[in-house]
């Protein structure tokens, strides 16, 4: 089981968004996905289950991580399972905690998406400590360096924890992506940071989708958007 955990120090960037429509293009590739919600606003969660206050969630896996199987749910997608979020405050007794119940399901899954807020805080760090990728999509504006600067100062001291952490970067809401090459030159300078080729373009499409708790491929199978999706997906899969 290969483990991304979508991150970023700023919000806005379509995290949510991206875990989604990961997750389904994944399963539509015949993947079988869990996807963690580990963002307290629990959009993860809304989108691909109902929230009951009566469920598990991530806040008992990190309590009892070998219970970890008594808080996985079935999503109405086929392939696609769930640990959902909490909006109860997450204590954390240890940092490791996460990568010792993901230890008990490996063998079950192909991949796992874990969905996290703009802040590496002790959850973030928790999923980060686990994962094989940190995946982060950013949007080219006169901020991104600065936010890429931070996150990858974060990544560095991660890797001391997790020495096989690898960083991948994607440009997410893309207007025109020839413009965007030129714009993220200028705006990144000569800095090797580890963009991924494929991006995400920007479309009503996506934020439509969402609206109706739809990944792209389910609203709009034949977009240009859904087939980004399938680039990312096949980009990620050939490391």
């Amino acid at each position: 089981m290969k483990v991304y955990v979508i991150g970023n120090l700023k919000g806005g960037v379509g995290k949510t968004t991206t875990t989604v429509n990961l997750a389904y293009t994944y399963a539509e590739m015949g993947g079988r996905t869990l996807v963690i919600d580990l963002d307290p606003q629990c959009n993860c969660t809304r989108f691909f289950a109902k929230v009951n206050e009566y469920n598990k969630t991530i806040k008992d896996v990190l309590e009892a991580p070998e219970h970890i199987n008594s808080a996985i749910y079935r999503t109405k997608y086929e392939d696609i399972d769930i640990i959902k979020g909490s909006v109860k405050t997450l204590e954390q007794k240890s940092p490791w905690s996460l990568k010792e119940a993901l230890g008990y399901i490996k063998k079950e899954y192909d991949v796992c998406l874990i969905d996290t807020r703009p802040v590496f805080d002790v959850l973030t760090k928790n999923a980060l400590y686990a994962a094989d990728v940190l995946l982060t999509p950013v949007k080219f504006d006169n901020f991104c360096r600065d936010n890429l600067t931070m996150v990858e100062d974060a990544y560095h001291e991660l890797k001391e924890k997790n020495p096989e952490l690898k960083w991948k970067v994607f440009a997410n809401m893309v207007a025109n992506v020839k413009a965007q090459k030129v714009s993220s030159a200028d705006l990144l300078g000569k800095h090797d940071y580890p963009f991924m080729q494929s991006c995400i373009s920007r479309t009503a499409i996506v934020d439509n989708a969402l609206s109706l708790y739809k990944p792209v491929a389910k609203h709009r199978g034949g977009s240009n958007v859904a087939q980004d999706f399938v680039d990312l997906v096949d980009e990620l899969l050939e490391d």
